[in-house]
């Protein structure tokens, strides 16, 4: 995206905030963008502009930052959603850059009659909603669209991972899985992914399976209702399985990769449960790791 665009965003989230009487608190260059911090004289939220064409706005969900998701989706839909009415399957992940929790992939079929009533719910990358409304539209989702998941728990994800030492491939598989368990419900020739990898990767994934699809893949395909929906529900299956797994360590496993508790907790596990309980939970390849095993060498807990 070119400068100028970038000043646009930025402007139409000025006239946005005039328009709604809120208050621009402060305004400043941020790496490869613009901020602004808006308060609509309750609450405070940072808005990032990015040159990628990508607007983070941050904060736990409240009143004003749900409305200014709502506007910056919807300003966004017309010129994004170009493959709306067109029958089709979106794919997405939820997991990959998390050191705690599984790696999810979700997989669902959208038509010209579904479509419609997935926007309607609100549908929109899962990345926008907070995790209790992303487990209720999950919900809805399926009862509305043929879907199919993938579901790598950590123990799992660590084996495969040994062998082949590249998380695209991983991926690669894992979507195709997905996508060619979906295509046993449903016919359909088009599916449209996140752009994670080499696109030859997936194409030959399928061909191993004995797939013919035309596969599109592309960056911030979850603004796509197919892929948006898919990543509510790959989502809302890591939320859950988060859950069960904290409640098999008895601690609450952070989500992200740069939480600084999930090193504590990880020390937690290792020292209680020891090593091959982290291998339970967690994907072993994250550098995390090394910092987890070494706290515990250092305090001579852990054998080498």
């Amino acid at each position: 995206m070119d400068e100028s665009k970038l000043q646009s965003n930025i402007q139409a989230f000025r006239e946005l905030i005039q328009s709604k009487r809120w208050t621009i608190v402060s305004e400043k260059e941020v790496q490869s963008g613009y901020q602004l911090v808006v308060t609509d004289g309750a609450t405070r939220i940072s808005i990032n502009l990015y040159s990628t064409d990508k607007a983070l706005i941050q904060g736990t969900a409240n009143p004003l930052q749900n409305e200014l998701t709502s506007w910056w989706y919807e300003r966004n839909a017309s010129s994004t959603r170009n493959a709306a009415g067109r029958t089709r399957i979106g794919l997405d992940e939820s997991g990959k850059g998390d050191y705690f929790g599984p790696l999810v992939i979700g997989a669902i079929y959208v038509d010209e009659q579904t479509e419609p009533r997935l926007i309607s719910l609100g549908v929109r990358d899962s990345k926008l909603l907070p995790d209790n409304r992303i487990l209720a539209l999950a919900e809805e989702i399926k009862t509305l669209c043929p879907c199919s998941g993938v579901v790598i728990e950590p123990e799992r994800y660590n084996e495969v991972y040994n062998k082949i030492h590249n998380l695209n491939l991983l991926l690669a598989r894992a979507h195709a899985h997905a996508l060619e368990s979906l295509l046993e419900k449903v016919s359909c020739d088009l599916a449209i992914a996140d752009q994670f990898g080499n696109e030859s990767l997936l194409v030959n994934a399928l061909q191993e399976k004995g797939r013919k699809i035309k596969l599109e893949q592309r960056p911030r395909a979850e603004e796509d209702t197919a892929v948006a929906a898919a990543s509510i529900l790959a989502r809302a299956k890591f939320v859950q399985q988060m859950e069960q797994l904290s409640q098999r360590v008895g601690k609450t496993l952070p989500k992200g990769a740069w939480n600084p508790s999930i090193v504590t907790i990880g020390r937690e596990i290792v020292a209680q449960y020891g090593q091959s309980t982290l291998a339970e939970v967690a994907k072993l390849h994250f550098k995390t790791t090394e910092t987890i095993l070494q706290g515990q060498l250092d305090k001579g807990d852990y054998p080498s």
